[in-house]
């Protein structure tokens, strides 16, 4: 069991995205939790294929649903991956599952356009502000994308540190509503602004290299 796990992991680390299959008689188990939560880990894409659907008895029109609110319950953190239910004996709904993969794919490599992200940031703060935190409200001034796969966004606010945790997860949500991103881990990096290096105005990067313009500028004259 243990080598197979490893194995799981070494393919997790290759991978851009990955299927979690998981024994529906058996339900989700702790090495289950333990290799999905290394998928998350590494910022992979996720399906959660439920299978030997076929074997379970007495199912109903509710069945699935329910096995997917105890999934999500026994392990929250995988609430952004999709579930299917399958049969490898049977054929249902394998097709379905790389299928699901391709679309996770390109919704790992979505970006948004920094003027409708702030837009949402913006609509967002002033539905929910965050939390005062040590008697101090963070205030969040801007955000943008800065990579995909995973895709990753940088917030800029007065004090980074103080934005708790539930207003982060807030955020997240608020992303997943309005751009989708399914079954792909976000990345919500936090800054403060003053951390921010802003170009001069005269547009020089360094003095050192002013003066050496500024010299080879200079007129030549006749020796003194």
């Amino acid at each position: 069991e243990r080598y197979s796990t490893l194995r799981a992991l070494k393919a997790i680390s290759r991978a851009d995205v990955a299927v979690l299959v998981i024994d529906a008689v058996e339900g989700l188990t702790a090495q289950d939790a333990h290799v999905a939560g290394y998928v998350v880990e590494e910022g992979r894409g996720l399906v959660v294929a439920v299978n030997k659907w076929d074997l379970l008895e007495d199912k109903t029109d509710r069945t699935f649903d329910r096995y997917v609110t105890w999934i999500r319950s026994q392990a929250p953190f995988l609430d952004f991956a999709p579930v299917l239910s399958i049969s490898a004996k049977t054929g249902q709904r394998v097709g379905r599952v790389l299928e699901t993969a391709i679309d996770i794919w390109g919704e790992r490599r979505k970006r948004v356009p920094t003027g409708e992200l702030n837009r949402l940031l913006s609509a967002a703060t002033e539905r929910n502000l965050p939390p005062i935190v040590k008697g101090r409200r963070p205030k969040l001034f801007y955000a943008t994308q800065a990579a995909v796969a995973p895709p990753t966004f940088v917030f800029f606010a007065n004090d980074a540190a103080s934005v708790h945790f539930s207003y982060r997860r807030y955020l997240e949500n608020r992303l997943r509503e309005a751009f989708g991103f399914d079954g792909t881990p976000l990345r919500l990096i936090f800054r403060d602004r003053s951390a921010v290096r802003l170009p001069r105005r005269d547009g020089s990067r360094s003095a050192g290299k002013g003066r050496a313009a500024a010299g080879a500028r200079r007129p030549r004259g006749r020796p003194q």
